[in-house]
C-alpha cells in the first residue's frame, strides 16, 4: 500500500526543492531582467550551484517536526504538532546564525540530525517574519496569532502536512491535512489568508496522494477554506484552465507571490493546466516576484501528482544537496510504512526513526 506512495512523497519534496532552486537566483528580479539574463524564453535550466533556499530548508524541518509528532502519537496516543513544529523551526533558526545559547532560552531540545548537517547551515535569504517570530520565543497558533503577516513564509513549508498527518493514513483526509497545514503556518504567520492558504496547499497534496487531479483537489480544497481563499482558487483555476499562464498574465492577474494567497494562486494556476511537471514549474518561476517560493509550491503539487519520475534528470543532477532531501523523503516513506502496518511494525526501523526524529 505505502510503496505506491513512495514516488509521490519523493516527488513532492524533490519537486519542491528543484522548483525552489530554479527560481532562487531570480527571486528579486523583474521579468524583463530575467529575460535579459538568460534569454527571451526565461528560465529553462538550473544555474550552478543549484542551491535551494529557506523554503526547502524549512520544509525539511517541517518533516522533522511532523515525524516527531507522529512517533509521539504512535507511542503515547497523543501529540501536539504545533509544539513539535516549533521546536524543529527553532533548530532551523540556529542554522541561520542565531546563537545556540539564545535559542536554548526557549528550549533545551535542540538535537536531531538536520540541524547538524553543514549544508543546511546556509543563509539563503531567510524570511524576516520567520526569523522574528521564532526569535520572540512565542508559539503562534491558529486561535492565538503571533502577528498579522500573510507572507509566503508560512505556505512555502506546508506541503508535508499533506502526507504526514499524525494518526491518519496517507491521503485519507484532506480536511485533517488542511487543519494541520494551517497550524504549520500559524507558528510564525498570523494573518488568516496566510494560514488558510497553507491549509489549502496541504489539502491539495493530500488529495493528489489519493489520486485526485489538480482540478479535483483544488475543488475539494475550496470547500474547506475561507471565502477569500476560495476566490483565489477560483481565479487561479480560471487563469490556468488553458495551460500555464505567461509571465505577463501572472504579473497582471495573479500578483508577485510575496504573500501566501498570491503564491498559492500562481502555483495553482501553473499546475492545473500543465501537461508535465517541467512545464508547470518553469511557468511558476518565470515572472516578476517570489520565483523560488512559487516554483517550490508548484513543484510540491506536481511532484505529489506525478511522482519523482516526472522530475527532469537534468534538474535533479544539478540540485545541490539532493541527498539530504532524499534522506528525509525516504524516512517519511519508512514512517508511513510503519503507520500502515501498526499490527506488526519493524522494530529495527522504528527504533532508527525514533533515534533520528523523536530523541530530540
Amino acid at each position: 500500500m505505502v510503496e505506491k506512495f513512495r514516488e509521490r512523497v519523493i516527488g513532492c519534496l524533490v519537486g519542491g526543492a528543484v522548483g525552489d532552486a530554479l527560481g532562487a537566483p531570480y527571486e528579486f528580479a523583474r521579468w524583463p531582467s530575467i529575460q535579459a539574463a538568460v534569454g527571451p524564453a526565461g528560465i529553462e535550466s538550473m544555474l550552478p550551484p543549484g542551491h535551494f533556499t529557506d523554503d526547502t530548508q524549512m520544509t525539511l524541518f517541517t518533516c522533522e517536526g511532523l515525524l516527531n509528532a507522529g512517533i509521539q502519537m504512535e507511542k503515547w496516543g497523543t501529540c501536539h504538532p504545533p509544539s513539535t513544529l516549533h521546536l524543529s523551526y527553532l533548530r532551523w533558526l540556529t542554522t541561520q546564525g542565531v546563537p545556540w545559547e539564545e535559542v536554548a532560552r526557549y528550549s533545551e531540545h535542540l538535537g536531531g540530525w538536520l540541524v547538524h548537517e553543514r549544508r543546511l547551515n546556509r543563509r539563503e535569504a531567510p524570511g524576516t517574519t520567520c526569523l522574528n517570530a521564532l526569535q520572540s520565543g512565542q508559539l503562534g497558533r491558529v486561535n492565538a496569532p503571533i502577528n498579522d503577516s500573510k507572507g509566503c513564509g508560512g505556505i512555502m513549508r506546508a506541503a508535508p502536512a499533506g502526507f504526514l498527518v499524525p494518526g491518519i493514513p496517507v491521503g485519507a483526509s484532506p480536511p485533517e491535512a488542511y487543519i494541520l497545514g494551517c497550524e504549520v503556518a500559524a507558528v510564525t504567520h498570523g494573518h488568516p489568508d496566510g494560514l488558510h492558504a497553507a491549509g489549502v496547499l496541504a489539502a491539495l497534496v493530500c488529495a493528489t496522494f489519493a489520486g485526485s487531479t489538480v482540478l479535483d483537489a483544488a475543488t475539494c480544497a475550496a470547500e474547506l477554506t475561507t471565502p477569500q481563499i476560495a476566490e483565489v482558487i477560483a481565479r487561479a483555476l480560471e487563469v490556468g484552465a488553458l495551460g500555464p499562464p505567461s509571465p505577463d498574465v501572472i504579473d497582471t492577474e495573479l500578483g508577485e507571490g510575496w504573500v501566501a494567497d498570491e503564491a498559492l494562486g500562481i502555483a495553482l494556476a501553473c499546475a492545473v493546466g500543465a501537461e508535465s511537471l517541467e512545464q508547470g514549474v518553469l511557468a511558476a518561476v518565470n515572472h516578476s516576484g517570489d520565483t523560488d517560493s512559487t516554483g517550490a509550491i508548484c513543484g510540491n503539487i506536481l511532484g505529489a501528482l506525478h511522482g519523482a519520475e516526472a522530475i527532469p534528470a537534468s534538474w535533479t543532477s544539478a540540485l545541490d544537496s539532493i541527498d539530504i532531501v532524499m534522506a528525509v523523503a525516504e524516512d517519511c516513506v519508512a514512517w508511513l510504512s510503519i503507520q500502515a502496518d501498526v499490527a506488526d511494525p519493524d522494530p529495527i526501523e522504528l527504533e532508527r526513526l525514533v533515534k533520528r526524529y523523536a530523541s530530540l
